[in-house]
């Protein structure tokens, strides 16, 4: 009962002000090196794993031994990429070009997949004629599927929020 009124009596918003300023000075004492200075900025930040000692900013730059991350563009420029298109070509003629060419003719390893409806907007999609790989393209013509008594119980708008949006 004791402790229970001591911890209703602290001033929270003293103590979520204090913390942090304590954090910070604990962390970096504990990151600081024997000599007192502090490790580069980026070593702090990234994790780095250094194989070499060093002393200031420049050897930083200028060590060919030190372990360097990819550059993100790199990576992505290695990677397998997979662009999956799937749905109705709406407004394509605004998408379509720039999928193209930010993405399908900057990574050269990047695939394109596509499935979509034999709709009034499909010939939008003849705009991937330019596109340098083309995995798969799928264009189908819509089916009324037959409804099962099972699937009519399930698939009832009864009790839904939003009921059942069909498109026909």
């Amino acid at each position: 009962m004791h402790v229970k009124r001591w911890v209703s009596d602290l001033d929270w918003r003293f103590l979520l002000l204090v913390f942090p300023l304590i954090a910070l000075v604990v962390f970096f004492s504990l990151s600081s090196s024997s000599d007192g200075s502090l490790p580069p900025l980026p070593s702090l930040i990234f994790n780095f794993n250094r194989t070499v000692p060093f002393n200031n900013s420049s050897d930083f730059l200028s060590n060919p031994t030190f372990p360097r991350r990819p550059e993100p563009k790199d990576q992505l420029v290695r990677s397998r990429i997979a662009v999956c298109l799937v749905g109705g070509a709406r407004r394509f003629e605004l998408t379509g070009p720039s999928i193209v060419e930010r993405i399908l003719k900057v990574y050269p390893n990047a695939d394109l997949f596509l499935h979509s409806p034999m709709d009034k907007n499909a010939f939008k999609l003849s705009l991937l004629k330019v596109a340098p790989r083309l995995a798969t393209v799928r264009i189908f013509e819509p089916k009324v599927l037959p409804e099962t008594e099972a699937q009519a119980r399930v698939l009832t708008a009864k009790n839904s929020p939003n009921g059942i949006q069909v498109i026909w």
